[in-house]
């Protein structure tokens, strides 16, 4: 068995403690909120006797530790519960929502991870000179400022003011009819179908949300690359490959970068993690019908099923962003495979 299949088992195995961790976790979190989600649903002005039939339909008067087991029961047999206040399945809920906050994510990172990136190795080749300081200047600004307060001013800007963006109002405009779903993703199930009008309108739609998600990921990487590379470039091995006369183009692209790469690696995990869980302010400020604003009406609600699947969901898509992101140090780094 070679270094880097041993690796990968060690990471799967490593995987299995998370996971546990985050259904423990999350299980936990959705019971000590205040509240009941039975008096939610059957209103204020009930009496005693109907409401505690609701809790014992619900499981809710049952103990917590009866409650967990029966959660995981469920969990192994790929049942996420029953949604109390839409009266659905959450595996049909989450099925449907995830392919618009995946599209969403997808998008931003294709924004994102390239323009970080290369901000960063142009602030760090043009270190205190002009350029070096905008750009330090954007990255603040873009950690700094809240999300949806630069989404409000974006939608204010192109859509109040100059009508060059749609109306916030989620993936397509109203007036057209959705393409026939096939994976959930209404830019692909455009294009699959070859309704080309759906298509324009979708990534019309998706570029404000898309670019405002991903101006933080933009300005946090460029930071971290601009600093990985400085203090590459300052290493000895590196004034010694100038001094000797390499190619400059092959000393920044195979050498430089690469030593640069895994610090970024791992904030691109961390952000990539948070998008493809679906952003609750974006979608909510967009009225994208992803996990992000399904999540926050099922807080609102208290409905407990529902909050539980979206955080698990949040979870694992975690854990997995982070394993593919061990995957690419290995990648990257063969020195990695051997710890």
């Amino acid at each position: 068995m070679n270094s880097l299949t041993r690796f990968i088992i060690f990471r799967l195995l490593a995987l299995v403690p998370t996971v546990f961790g985050i259904i423990v976790v999350t299980f936990i979190l959705s019971h000590i909120v205040p509240g009941n989600p039975a008096l939610i649903l059957i209103g204020p002005e009930v009496n005693g006797a109907e409401l505690k039939v609701l809790e014992n339909e619900l499981g809710l008067n049952k103990p917590l530790y009866v409650q967990f087991g029966i959660y995981l029961n469920d969990l192994i047999h790929l049942n996420l519960g029953y949604s109390y206040i839409l009266g659905e399945p959450v595996n049909y809920e989450i099925a449907t929502r995830f392919p618009a906050s995946f599209e969403l994510a997808i998008a931003a990172m294709v924004i994102g991870l390239p323009a970080g990136i290369y901000l960063g190795i142009y602030s760090a080749l043009r270190a205190n000179r002009a350029g070096d300081h905008i750009s330090r200047v954007f990255s603040l600004l873009g950690i700094s400022m809240p999300v949806f307060w630069i989404e409000i001013v974006m939608i204010l800007v192109f859509y109040t003011y100059l009508g060059l963006a749609p109306a916030p109002f989620g993936q397509l405009s109203p007036s057209l009819t959705p393409p026939p779903r096939i994976t959930g993703m209404v830019i692909l199930d455009s294009l699959i179908t070859g309704n080309f009008v759906d298509f324009g309108n979708a990534i019309w739609h998706i570029i404000l949300p898309a670019v405002g998600l991903s101006l933080a990921l933009i300005a946090t990487l460029s930071r971290v690359v601009r600093s990985s590379m400085l203090d590459v470039l300052n290493r000895d091995f590196m004034r010694t490959a100038f001094a000797i006369g390499l190619p400059r183009n092959i000393l920044m692209n195979r050498y430089a970068l690469r030593n640069a790469l895994l610090p970024a690696i791992t904030v691109a995990a961390i952000q990539a993690g948070a998008l493809m869980s679906g952003v609750v302010l974006t979608e909510t400020v967009f009225s994208w019908q992803g996990l992000g604003l399904y999540a926050v009406q099922a807080i609102d609600q208290l409905d407990y099923p529902s909050v539980m699947a979206v955080v698990l969901v949040s979870g694992l898509l975690f854990a997995l962003v982070n394993f593919v992101a061990d995957l690419l140090y290995a990648y990257v780094d063969p020195r990695v495979r051997l710890q």
